[in-house]
């Protein structure tokens, strides 16, 4: 059994962070059982302190690295966890991660990219040095919030584009029920503008996203409608019909809406669990003290 803790994270690193959290194995894990993650285009920065991870890729299982970015989902990763887990992870909010790192996300969906590409080799080994010599939680998660706000508050200093994060939160206050090209007049841009900036800061095109939060959307309902599967639900959530939103599910979560959440593992389980699902729904950002969930910037679009 793994062991799951999170982190929620307030003050400076709201805006970036939903939250930090730390899986272990108390004893060493046998079997391993296969974990299952489902999209929710929140990129993570994941240290593997204890044994690394494997994912099925190409027909067969890779090791993955022991420090790198997790790169936007656009489909589910089946994980394999080592003997002795010991990973921590930071996870980003959608279109966020340019306040720590200059990456273009494109480079990056459905890819693990290491550490010292997007930190580079002195500021991704001081990271995983200050990690192995905390002893305990308290102090993982205090290190690693130190580090990723040097990081923030070096790239503070340059300018980001807030198209996508204002396109985000439109998404997000949607969950997802909206066309791109609506989308687009509400920001008084053109869609090809907008699928630039996602295509930078998510990696993924702004359809896939809305894809991605309506059917967030439905798995946070699922324990509240005791996994009905009605027609009824799918036109709530902004589905064209019942086959549409099976058929999403199969795409972006890998399995049946009526699967239990435990069949994603001890570990995968935590990411759908509806109560994370439908703070990340409600999230808004806040820069500069003001909630921008119903001002929408219109001098970005270009």
């Amino acid at each position: 059994m793994i062991e799951y803790l999170e982190k929620p994270q307030k003050g400076p690193l709201e805006d970036t962070l939903e939250c930090l959290w730390i899986a272990h194995t108390p004893k060493p894990l046998e079997p391993r059982e296969t974990q299952r993650i489902v999209p929710d285009a929140c990129p993570e920065l994941l240290i593997h302190l204890g044994d690394p991870f494997e994912r099925w890729s190409d027909g067969s299982w890779h090791t993955q690295p022991r420090e790198f970015l997790a790169g936007t989902l656009a489909a589910p990763w089946l994980l394999r966890p080592g003997s002795q887990v010991r990973t921590i992870s930071a996870r980003f909010r959608p279109a966020a991660i340019s306040r720590v790192f200059t990456i273009d996300m494109k480079t990056a969906v459905d890819r693990e990219v290491p550490l010292v590409s997007v930190a580079g080799e002195t500021s991704g080994a001081e990271l995983v040095a200050a990690l192995n010599a905390s002893e305990t939680t308290e102090q993982l998660f205090a290190q690693f919030e130190s580090w990723l706000l040097e990081q923030q508050i070096a790239r503070s200093l340059l300018s980001v584009n807030p198209l996508s994060r204002r396109a985000v939160e439109r998404v997000l206050a949607v969950h997802g029920s909206i066309s791109i090209v609506e989308l687009a007049r509400e920001l008084d841009c053109h869609p090809r503008t907008l699928e630039r900036a996602f295509s930078k800061d998510l990696g993924i095109s702004p359809k896939r996203y809305a894809r991605i939060v309506r059917l967030n959307a439905v798995l946070a309902s699922l324990d509240e409608i005791e996994r009905n599967q009605s027609v009824d639900l799918a036109i709530t959530m902004g589905f064209f019909d019942q086959a549409h939103m099976l058929r999403d599910a199969r795409l972006l979560a890998g399995r049946k809406l009526s699967a239990s959440r435990n069949d994603d593992g001890s570990l995968g389980k935590h990411f759908t669990a509806p109560e994370r699902l439908r703070q990340l729904l409600a999230s808004a950002y806040h820069d500069d003290g003001v909630s921008h969930s119903s001002k929408l910037s219109t001098d970005t679009c270009t």
